[in-house]
């Protein structure tokens, strides 16, 4: 394994991403494996370069990593991952501009796993602004045909007010969780996605963050 490791990318993001996600827990590398679904070698390797940036320290009774400053090291991945810059969309279309309507579509609905981020998704999360539009992760191409067609969607080649989005990898659905029967990804996912994202996504991001700052307060 190379000697540095940049803890934004790949399976480094994974562990990054669960770490913030349940913050403030305290961690064993074995714990990590299991929760981050990574090797044990990947496991080391991540702690110690967030140990090197101070971005975590090692429990002095447990021996376990512990996240610092973390609301600082989510705004660094936001900043880093760029949503709308780095992402493949699937353009989709739905005649109604009520975004509310296709959250009724999906209520309860079972398939491919999928869940919504962005706007749409802090709608569900944290009632902000209410979008034209909705993003929503999928696994593939195939899993976005599946649920455009249980929507009554129609495909677009650009300019589309229902945007797949295809997940890297399956990581962006950790944590994720149904709302009013709508599955939406983690609130640290969301505000990752949103911090970057044009038409008042910082905006968006920073009522996201004030849950997120209010579950980590409270240690949930």
């Amino acid at each position: 394994m190379a000697a540095t490791v940049n803890i934004f990318r790949g399976k480094a993001e994974d562990i990054l991403r669960a770490l913030l996600v349940k913050y403030p827990k305290t961690w064993t590398l074995r714990e990590i494996c299991k929760e981050a679904g990574v090797s044990l070698r990947w496991a080391s390797a991540v702690s110690r370069a967030l140990i090197n940036e101070r971005a975590a320290l090692r429990d002095t009774d447990r021996g376990g990593l512990k996240i610092m400053a973390p609301e600082d090291l989510l705004r660094r991945w936001a900043n880093y991952r760029n949503f709308a810059a780095n992402t493949r969309f699937l353009e989709y279309y739905m005649e109604e501009n009520d975004v509310s309507l296709l959250f009724a579509r999906f209520k309860g609905k079972q398939g491919p796993e999928y869940a919504f981020t962005c706007q749409a998704g802090a709608l569900l999360s944290a009632p902000f602004v209410r979008p034209m539009g909705a993003h929503i992760y999928v696994r593939n191409e195939k899993d976005a045909e599946y649920w455009a067609g249980m929507a009554g969607l129609r495909p677009i080649e650009s300019g589309g007010n229902v945007k797949f989005a295809i997940a890297g990898n399956s990581g962006v659905f950790y944590g994720s969780n149904p709302i009013d029967g709508v599955r939406v990804v983690s609130d640290v996912q969301l505000y990752a996605d949103l911090l970057n994202y044009p038409g008042r996504g910082e905006e968006a991001a920073g009522e996201i963050l004030k849950n997120i700052q209010k579950r980590w307060k409270e240690g949930k």
